[in-house]
C-alpha cells in the first residue's frame, strides 16, 4: 500500500514536497577515492605474469633457431695478481655465437658468485678494463677483486673507438639490424637477450661458477640490458644497473634505433621483483635527468618496495663502491 501511495502521488504536488538535496562537492571524495582504487589496480596490474607473457610477445621472444646446445671455447688474454683473463666464444644457434671476456679471480676457494656485466652503447667489454675504464671504472674489474667470476659478453655495436678506423660496421647497425628481425617476428633486443641467456647454460656448468648466485649489472645501455634480460632469466639472482632509469616519454624520445624500449622503468622494475635490485644514478648525468628519475622511482617503488636507489654525486657512469656493497649483501652464502 506504501507503495502504491507514492506511485499515485500527485505529480504537481511534487514542487511542494521537501525533497533531499546535498552539495554536490560532498560527494567529490568518493570521486577521488574511486579513482585511486582503479589507478593502485592498474599500478600492480604489471607484477602480473600477464605482462612478462605480454612483453615476451612484443619482442618476439623467443626468436628461433636457438637449438644448438652450447659449447664454450677459450683463450687465455694473460692474467695479473687478481684474476685469469680469456676470450671466450659460447655457440648458441647456427654460425651464431656469444663473444666476451671471461675473468676468474685467484683467491677463490671453491664455486663462487657469477657476475655478469654488460657494457654500455657504442662500447665494448675491453674498454672497460683499459687504461682506468674510462666511465665504466671499476665494472669489470672490481667484481673480480670481489672475489667474484666475471662473464662480460659483447652486444653488436659502432664502438666510439672504431669510428676513425675504417670499420666496416656501419654507423646505424643497431637500427638497420631491429628492423629486419622486427619484419622477421622477432628484435634485435629478444635475439642479443637469447645470445646472453644461452651462454649462460655453458657458463653456469664450469667448475668455478656457483650457479645459485648469479648478479647482473650493467651501465647505460647495459643497464637497460640488464633490467630486460632479468625478467627474462629467473637465474639471475641480483641486478645492478646504472644511467638507465628514465621517465617513459623520455625513452620514447631518445632512446630508438634497436635499443630496449618495450617496457616502461617501472614495468621493468615489476618483472624482477621481488629480487633484490639497485638502480644508481648521478645527479649530474645528461641522459637521466635527476628529476626525471625521482619521479620514476616514485612509481617503480610500487611494485618493488625495497628497491635500492643511490644517488650519487657524478655523471653517466658506473660506481662500484655503491655497486660492492649492495653485492655482498645479496651474493653471500
Amino acid at each position: 500500500m506504501v507503495r502504491l501511495a507514492v506511485l499515485l502521488f500527485p505529480a504537481a504536488l511534487w514542487a511542494q514536497v521537501p525533497l533531499f538535496e546535498e552539495d554536490v562537492q560532498k560527494s567529490r571524495p568518493f570521486r577521488e577515492q574511486g579513482h585511486r582504487q582503479l589507478e593502485d589496480y592498474v599500478k600492480r596490474l604489471p607484477a602480473a605474469e600477464t605482462l612478462r607473457q605480454q612483453f615476451r610477445t612484443r619482442i618476439g621472444f623467443p626468436p628461433a633457431g636457438f637449438t644448438e646446445k652450447p659449447a664454450m671455447r677459450c683463450e687465455a688474454m694473460g692474467e695479473d695478481a687478481i684474476a685469469t683473463y680469456s676470450r671466450c666464444w659460447v655457440t648458441v644457434a647456427a654460425g651464431l655465437e656469444t663473444y666476451g671476456l671471461y675473468l676468474v679471480p685467484k683467491n677463490r676457494q671453491g664455486p663462487v658468485p657469477l657476475v655478469v656485466s654488460l657494457h654500455g652503447g657504442g662500447g665494448f667489454p675491453e674498454m672497460a678494463l683499459f687504461k682506468g675504464g674510462a666511465n665504466y671504472h671499476d665494472q669489470i674489474r672490481g667484481a673480480v677483486r670481489e672475489g667474484y667470476v666475471v662473464w662480460a659478453p659483447q652486444f653488436v655495436m659502432y664502438p666510439y673507438r672504431d669510428r676513425d678506423t675504417g670499420t666496416p660496421i656501419p654507423a646505424e647497425v643497431r637500427a638497420e639490424l631491429d628492423l629486419k628481425l622486427r619484419n622477421a617476428g622477432t628484435s634485435l633486443m629478444a635475439v642479443e637477450s637469447m645470445k646472453v641467456i644461452r651462454s649462460l647454460d655453458a657458463v653456469l656448468t664450469r667448475p668455478e661458477v656457483d650457479a645459485s648466485r648469479v648478479a647482473m649489472i650493467g651501465l647505460s645501455f647495459g643497464g637497460y640490458y640488464s633490467l630486460y634480460i632479468a625478467a627474462l632469466d629467473p637465474r639471475i639472482t641480483a641486478v645492478v644497473a646504472s644511467g638507465c632509469f628514465r621517465e617513459a616519454p623520455l625513452v620514447r624520445e631518445t632512446v630508438m634505433g634497436g635499443r630496449p624500449i618495450d617496457l616502461t622503468s617501472p614495468q621493468q622494475v615489476a618483472l624482477i621483483a621481488p629480487r633484490p635490485l639497485q638502480i644508481q644514478t648521478g645527479v649530474k648525468d645528461p641522459a637521466a635527468p635527476i628529476e626525471s628519475v625521482r619521479r620514476t622511482l616514485a612509481e617503480a617503488r610500487v611494485y618493488h618496495p625495497t628497491l635500492d636507489y643511490q644517488e650519487f654525486d657524478g655523471g653517466h657512469e658506473w660506481r662500484g663502491d655503491i655497486a660492492w656493497t649492495f653485492l655482498r649483501q645479496h651474493l653471500r652464502k
